[in-house]
């Protein structure tokens, strides 16, 4: 028994000195919530997005063209981004991202073999320069910046008839006599994306996030990049847009 009371007595002493000693290593080797002077890593990932476009006055145009019209609910696009956080400014990441997507309709006039098959097809690709400065609150973050560099739509109207087709019919000796037509316009423009970010660290090495912002940017047209078109209509592609974010890689953050 006095044994069992020399070994309790020893253990209670113990126990005391090494909380202690627990205690003092905590704040010599601080976690990495605890670090300062800003977010450390960086990422890449993937980047679903939905652009609420407008293509209501485009689908004007068509009408007069005998064209089908476009979806007005929008244009899904697909992408990646990657970033890193520089160290002279604390939590201002610096990356890149690019994207791109399209929606198309097509219809026959009539169901006979020969008859005239018609398609509408508007593209949307975009990329440029990430720049955005973050506020860390715990897990949580909030970023603030945007998106600036270059992007281009590119409108496709086919009109052909429903039949079969033969190489030596497809550029006949005479244009005048070409039934088949196929026009692709381009327009090529400088891009802004200001936008805010709420991201979720759900692991050290995953993000979660979304994105709502604005896209902008519009320019001349040019068929078949090569010729200028002249008269073209004001389509006002401009639009908001709403983004998914899943990022892969490091964040060493701060509470």
């Amino acid at each position: 028994m006095s044994r069992l009371l020399s070994a309790l007595l020893l253990l209670l002493l113990l126990v005391p000195t090494a909380q202690a000693q627990d205690d003092e290593d905590i704040e010599i080797r601080p976690n990495r919530r605890q670090r300062t002077g800003g977010i450390v890593g960086g990422g890449g990932g993937v980047i679903p997005a939905w652009h609420f476009l407008n293509t209501k006055d485009l689908n004007q145009a068509l009408a007069t063209k005998g064209l089908p019209a476009l979806d007005e609910q929008g244009m899904f696009v697909f992408g990646g981004q990657g970033y890193a956080y520089i160290m002279i400014i604390p939590n201002l990441r610096v990356g890149g991202l690019g994207y791109g997507g399209s929606i198309e309709a097509s219809e026959l006039s009539n169901r006979r073999v020969g008859g005239p098959w018609s398609s509408t097809k508007l593209s949307l690709s975009a990329g440029g320069l990430l720049l955005e400065y973050v506020i860390p609150i715990g897990r949580f973050h909030i970023a603030l910046g945007g998106m600036i560099g270059g992007g281009s739509y590119t409108l496709t109207l086919t009109q052909i008839d429903n039949g079969p087709k033969d190489w030596g019919g497809l550029f006949p000796s005479s244009p005048n006599s070409a039934v088949d037509t196929r026009h692709e316009l381009r327009s090529s423009f400088l891009t802004w994306q200001p936008a805010l970010t709420l991201e979720y660290e759900v692991h050290p090495f995953i993000m979660l996030g979304v994105t709502g912002g604005y896209f902008g940017g519009s320019g001349d047209w040019e068929l078949d990049e090569r010729f200028p078109v002249s008269g073209m209509p004001d389509f006002a592609f401009e639009s908001p847009f709403l983004r998914l974010g899943l990022t892969f890689g490091l964040f060493l953050g701060e509470s």
